[in-house]
């Protein structure tokens, strides 16, 4: 009876492994054309800056359309490579994609978009489609635990692959075209109406902290000078959520992983916003920049 229970289970579980590995390999035609493409453009700045100390960037679309790091550069004197993509690949991927490129010395401004849960720790559908996409390789950085929390994605990933099929080039900020040499959204934004705000938690939850935990852990080991800053947020949406924000900075605090500024600092008005709580206008994302370089000037981390 146990033998035949087992056949069976290999008979199931071999092809649901099989049909998830061809799924999952599906490659998303707008994913080629779009700002998603940064991905790999980050992958290939920062390895032939290698052996240089530099600047890297480390976001969800928070860092992507709402920075631009030639402020950074000119004004730090340091190369900047801005990896900022989307939210969704999961603040794990987001580390482990580029962490073997920082050296000694080098500046890590890490700024995730306000979440706390297990989907902004390993990722959603998105992740499978950027990898997939753009560097399959990337596949082998993921954790026993990511692949168990994001293989229901897999079947939405393939089904918007489907979709996507026959995309066609385009222009506008999310097109492959927008991306500056630094990894930024360089395409001229004007204020919209925002009108989907985020809710927020007040706290994270445990595997969610351990990693936060485990990259400052990582970069205090290294000699990278790991700078932690709130994301950029339209004003009304952080009205809306001043109680979870100021929770998460408190148990953000006691948990040894803090902010290195307040996320007031980064909260500007509805005007300097583009298109989500996010998403800046070309001048917001000018003034973010100014502001975030200003803070990181009173930590007197530059030689």
């Amino acid at each position: 009876m146990k033998r035949l229970l087992f056949k069976t289970a290999i008979m199931i579980i071999i092809p649901v492994i099989v049909i998830s590995g061809l799924m999952v390999m599906k490659t998303d035609d707008w994913s080629k054309i779009s700002h998603e493409v940064n991905f790999a453009l980050a992958y290939s700045r920062i390895d032939s800056l290698k052996d240089h100390k530099k600047i890297v960037i480390i976001a969800g679309s928070n860092g992507g359309f709402s920075i631009d790091s030639k402020i950074i550069e000119d004004s730090l004197h340091l190369p900047v490579v801005n990896t900022s993509t989307h939210a969704g690949i999961g603040v794990r991927m987001q580390f482990e994609m580029y962490k073997d490129f920082l050296r000694e010395g080098d500046i890590v401004i890490f700024s995730p978009e306000y979440y706390g849960n297990k989907t902004r720790l390993y990722g959603e559908s998105t992740l499978f489609r950027i990898l997939s996409t753009h560097m399959p390789s990337a596949y082998f950085k993921m954790s026993l635990n990511q692949w168990i929390n994001t293989f229901k994605y897999i079947g939405i990933h393939y089904q918007e692959a489907r979709k996507h099929e026959g995309s066609q080039r385009f222009e506008g900020p999310y097109s492959a075209a927008s991306v500056n040499r630094y990894g930024d959204i360089d395409y001229f934004r004007e204020h919209k109406e925002v009108k989907d705000k985020y809710h927020f938690a007040g706290s994270m939850d445990d595997e969610t902290t351990s990693y936060y935990r485990y990259i400052h852990n990582y970069t205090n080991k290294n000699g990278i000078i790991l700078v932690y800053l709130p994301p950029t947020l339209i004003e009304s949406n952080y009205l809306d959520q001043k109680p979870q924000i100021d929770s998460l900075e408190l148990f953000m605090q006691t948990h040894n992983i803090p902010f290195k500024a307040k996320p007031t600092c980064f909260v500007f008005n509805d005007s300097l916003f583009y298109d989500t709580p996010y998403h800046m206008t070309s001048q917001g994302a000018s003034f973010r920049t100014h502001v975030m370089v200003e803070e990181i000037k009173k930590m007197h981390i530059i030689q």
